[in-house]
């Protein structure tokens, strides 16, 4: 801000606030603490400052000042010309974070993304599940129906005829590998289990 523009800024104030005091040495005051600053971005601070109180100092409207600019920077995105390149980066980036921070830069619009067929895309992935059955489909032994208490796809199995869950039927087991269950071979496992139990136990 020049002098010139320091006094038509203390002009500004002065209509804003007609009971703040001026005189010929306001101007060079004011200059000494806003000259770094743009006549723009000072009216708009002192127009802010003055509807909230009766008064503007020159330090309310630099801490005003601050207040814009950030509001102005907040959703800055830098955007590099082409073939920018590293030692560049750092000083483009300075300029066009300090003119959005001038209101020189209009907000970056992003461009919406076009609609593509997805379904069309994806009609060929994988294969049809039934909804029944995707419903409720997990991975591991849930993932079948169970041969010896016929519990559903993701149920877990139960005790007949209580109904208490219990840990999956060896026969799950094998069906979700893929393997055969011989039932008499299982019921030969649990035997020599019980009796190994009832040897631990009476020893």
């Amino acid at each position: 801000m020049t002098p010139d523009e320091t006094v038509i800024l203390a002009r500004y104030v002065r209509a804003l606030c007609p009971q703040q005091k001026f005189d010929e040495y306001t101007p060079d005051a004011w200059h000494d603490v806003l000259g770094e600053h743009t006549l723009t971005d000072a009216r708009q601070a002192a127009a802010r400052v003055a509807k909230r109180q009766p008064f503007v100092a020159p330090s309310e409207i630099v801490a005003e000042i601050g207040t814009i600019r950030k509001e102005r920077t907040h959703d800055f995105v830098y955007e590099p010309p082409g073939g920018d390149t590293d030692p560049n980066y750092l000083e483009r980036y300075r300029q066009q974070l300090a003119a959005t921070g001038n209101g020189q830069r209009p907000p970056v619009v992003h461009k919406e993304l076009s609609a593509r067929p997805v379904a069309e895309l994806l009609g060929a992935v994988g294969r049809d599940i039934p909804a029944d059955v995707a419903a409720v489909r997990r991975p591991g032994p849930l993932g079948v129906e169970c041969p010896a208490c016929r519990a559903a796809i993701g149920r877990p199995c139960r005790i007949a005829p209580s109904g208490r869950e219990r840990a999956p039927h060896e026969a799950r087991e094998h069906a979700v590998h893929g393997r055969e269950h011989d039932p008499a071979a299982e019921e030969q496992r649990r035997k020599n289990a019980s009796r190994h139990l009832t040897e631990e136990t009476n020893a």
